[in-house]
């Protein structure tokens, strides 16, 4: 009978303590996740301040001007930018929106597109560690967390800056659609039939802002979805209605491709912007093995491992050290492609197929003319940082590599500090404006280069148009990124001309044609490289519409 009594009381222990540490786990569990909250804001924080002192290491011109000047509109009642000729991708649902919220505080100024950088390029390093972690949790979720974030943690300065932390050109894109693909991987734990429908919905506001997204998100989903129910339903001959999620996803991201471009034609029917035709076509084929290097040198940029880009130094050293983030996202790439039909994870699939059709859409077309125009396939950085992530942490855990991914990521600290302690450079023509301020100079015209660029850095107290000059008249021309109000006499008073020969031929007005077309000038100024030119009346009278 004793031992009887000992092995009941040892059983009644044994449930106790049982009991226990359930309701130990249970607590513990919201707990975990609070600090994982608490975690990401408080680094997050410190990376918004380390991008912001990095952005201004980049001078604000007009791309940047161009958006602000926009959202600045959209703050004072032109909710659908009337009169406003945009380009190719609007941005109107994705950064002009942050650009608003952040004029609401800091007004007009070249600070807003260093801010908006900084809190753009920010969401993009969270939510790529975010992506990367899944459902993944332990050690394996650290490590995800930080091969994703930190392969972006420290963009390179100059070659890497002038592509990520300036003005919005697509980067920013990633950032709704990294927010829907982590929707959709939340998704896949437990299906519901919301969820393809709220993809759906966002895959509408990045593809009204920037249709770029159609290539990055819509069509990624549609192809890995149908390929992973035909590959289910036809070939495995399981019921399709087992694989509802994978249809209901290629419905709604088809729809949403209908959608956004029905509502982009809305606004323009209603009065409000219009965008422009997508700037490129099929290139010669004799010109591919050239845009190849073109892309390969962007790749380098984006990944911060352009070591060829300026002379060497210790720069040069910590840009070295950057090829092991692009190493790692080409050996993810090259895993999933290896095994793409069988792989289990959906989001991988969707990064691989996005990463191949962005690349080599680039590549084929007209758009790689300069290393700089790497910015159209700038989402392949957070996306080959997440498919790293995703495909190699376990991998390099199970290898030992830890140590070694651990000095790496040392590496990518330091330069994000050299990064930060540069220093700040003032906008591309803040000296030019504070003179013309100075002179009384309110309103003129010039070239791209110094249009929304001295309005912006004059705080809005100086209106540059930006007319085109024609070999026999000057017009208006399609308002590429302007507001028609600009050349309205009415509004404005513009008795000056600006140009300079510092940007090269592409921006530098020909005296002879200005004074073929406006007359003599009373007064003509020279201020270090730019020319000013005064009349005695309103030059917008002798623009051409």
């Amino acid at each position: 009978m004793p031992v009887a009594d000992d092995e009941n009381a040892l059983a009644q222990t044994t449930a106790v303590a049982g009991a226990s540490r359930r309701a130990v786990q249970k607590t513990a569990t919201p707990n975990a996740r609070v600090a994982w909250l608490a975690g990401y804001a408080a680094a997050g924080f410190l990376l918004f301040l380390c991008y912001l002192k990095v952005a201004e290491t980049v001078p604000v011109t007009s791309d940047g001007g161009n958006n602000t000047l926009q959202a600045w509109a959209i703050l004072h009642g032109n909710w659908l930018l009337r009169g406003w000729q945009l380009g190719d991708a609007s941005y109107y649902t994705t950064e002009l929106p942050e650009y608003a919220l952040v004029e609401i505080v800091r007004g007009l100024s070249p600070a807003v597109v260093h801010i908006c950088a900084a809190i753009t390029y920010t969401l993009l390093v969270v939510l790529a560690g975010l992506l990367a972690k899944g459902a993944k949790t332990g050690k394996e979720g650290l490590v995800r967390v930080a091969i994703a974030s930190g392969i972006m943690i420290a963009p390179q300065i100059g070659a890497g800056t002038e592509l990520l932390l300036i003005a919005p050109n697509h980067t920013g894109t990633g950032v709704p659609l990294l927010l829907t693909f982590l929707l959709l991987d939340r998704g896949l734990v437990a299906p519901r039939r919301w969820v393809p429908a709220a993809v759906g919905l966002m895959l509408v506001w990045a593809q009204v802002g920037d249709r770029t997204a159609v290539t990055l998100g819509a069509a990624p989903i549609v192809v890995v979805c149908a390929i992973r129910a035909y590959r289910d339903i036809v070939q495995r001959r399981q019921p399709v209605r087992a694989h509802w999620f994978d249809l209901a996803l290629v419905a709604a991201a088809l729809i949403s491709v209908g959608v956004s471009e029905a509502i982009v034609k809305l606004i323009a029917s209603l009065g409000g912007y219009a965008v422009g035709p997508v700037d490129s076509v099929l290139a010669p084929t004799t010109s591919w093995p050239a845009h190849v290097t073109f892309v390969i040198d962007g790749l380098l940029r984006l990944y911060g491992a352009a070591f060829n880009s300026g002379p060497l130094g210790f720069a040069t050293a910590l840009s070295v050290v950057h090829l092991a983030g692009l190493a790692l996202a080409v050996w993810a790439l090259c895993r999933v492609i290896r095994r793409f039909f069988v792989w289990d994870d959906m989001i991988a699939q969707i990064l691989v197929v996005a990463i191949v059709a962005q690349v080599a859409l680039y590549a084929i077309s007209t758009l790689p003319y300069d290393s700089l125009q790497s910015h159209e396939i700038a989402s392949v950085l957070p996306f080959g940082a997440v498919l790293a992530g995703r495909v190699l942490a376990g991998r390099l855990i199970q290898a030992r590599l830890l140590p070694a991914l651990a000095v790496v990521g040392c590496g990518y600290l330091l330069a994000l500090g050299y990064a930060a302690a540069t220093p700040a450079v003032p906008a591309h023509d803040q000296a030019l404006a504070n003179w013309l301020v100075a002179h009384h100079l309110t309103a003129g015209v010039g070239s791209f280069a110094e249009g929304s660029s001295v309005t912006v850095a004059s705080d809005g107290a100086v209106m540059v148009a930006v007319p085109w000059f024609h070999p026999d008249f000057v017009s208006r021309g399609n308002l590429f990124e302007q507001d028609a109000a600009s050349f309205d006499p009415r509004e404005h008073y513009a008795n000056f001309v600006v140009t300079t020969a510092q940007d090269g031929s592409a921006f530098d007005i020909q005296p002879s044609w200005i004074i073929r077309d406006f007359g003599q000038p009373a007064r003509v100024y020279h201020f270090q490289a730019w020319t000013i030119m005064t009349w005695n009346k309103n030059l917008l009278d002798d623009i051409r519409a």
